[in-house]
C-alpha cells in the first residue's frame, strides 16, 4: 500500500468515525452529556490522585507540602462530586454559563447604545445582545435542555464533517 492509499484509508476511517460520533450526539444528547460529565469527574479525580501521590513521593523536596496535598485531595473530591451528582453539576454549569451570557448581553446592549449615539450601525450588535439574553435565560430556565440542543448541533456538525471527509477522501485523485 503506497502513501496515497494509506492517506485515503485513514481519511475514510476518520470520516466514518465522525459520522458515527455525529449520529450518537444527535440521537442520544442526554447520554452524551452524562458521559461527558462522568468523564470530566473521572479525569479530575485521576489528576487529583496523581497530584496527591506525587506530593507524597516528593514530600521532602516540596516547599508547600500541605498545599500540594490539599489541591490533590480537593481535585479528587471534586471529581467524585461530579460523578455522583451529574444532574446538579450540569445545572450549576448552566447557571454559570447563563450568568456569563447575561453579562455578555448587557455588554452588547451597552455597545449598541454607544454605536447608536455615534450614528453607527448598531443593529447587528443589538441582535447579538438579544441572542445572548435569550441564551442566558434559557440556561437559567433549563440548562440540561439547552446543553442538549448544543450537543445536537455538535452532532449535526460532526455528521456533516464526516460526510465531507469521506467524500473528499474517496474522490481524491492520485497525481
Amino acid at each position: 500500500m503506497n502513501g496515497f492509499e494509506k492517506i485515503k484509508s485513514f481519511g475514510i476511517f476518520f470520516g466514518i468515525s465522525l459520522i458515527i460520533a455525529g449520529v450518537v450526539f444527535l440521537l442520544f444528547p442526554g447520554s452524551v452529556i452524562n458521559f461527558l460529565a462522568i468523564l470530566t469527574g473521572l479525569l479530575l479525580a485521576a489528576f487529583g490522585l496523581y497530584k496527591s501521590v506525587n506530593a507524597l513521593l516528593k514530600w521532602n523536596e516540596l516547599n508547600y507540602k500541605i498545599l500540594h496535598m490539599a489541591v490533590g485531595i480537593l481535585l479528587v473530591a471534586s471529581g467524585v462530586f461530579i460523578i455522583v451528582n451529574t444532574e446538579f453539576t450540569i445545572s450549576a454549569l448552566g447557571v454559570v454559563i447563563g450568568i456569563l451570557a447575561l453579562l455578555q448581553a448587557f455588554d452588547r446592549f451597552s455597545v449598541a447604545g454607544t454605536r447608536r449615539q455615534s450614528n453607527l450601525n448598531y443593529t447587528p450588535t443589538l441582535i447579538f445582545g438579544f441572542i445572548h439574553l435569550g441564551f442566558g435565560i434559557g440556561m437559567f430556565y433549563s440548562a440540561f435542555s439547552v446543553i442538549s440542543v448544543i450537543i445536537s448541533l455538535i452532532g449535526v456538525y460532526l455528521l456533516v464533517s464526516g460526510v465531507m471527509v469521506v467524500l473528499s477522501t474517496a474522490y481524491f485523485l492520485d497525481f
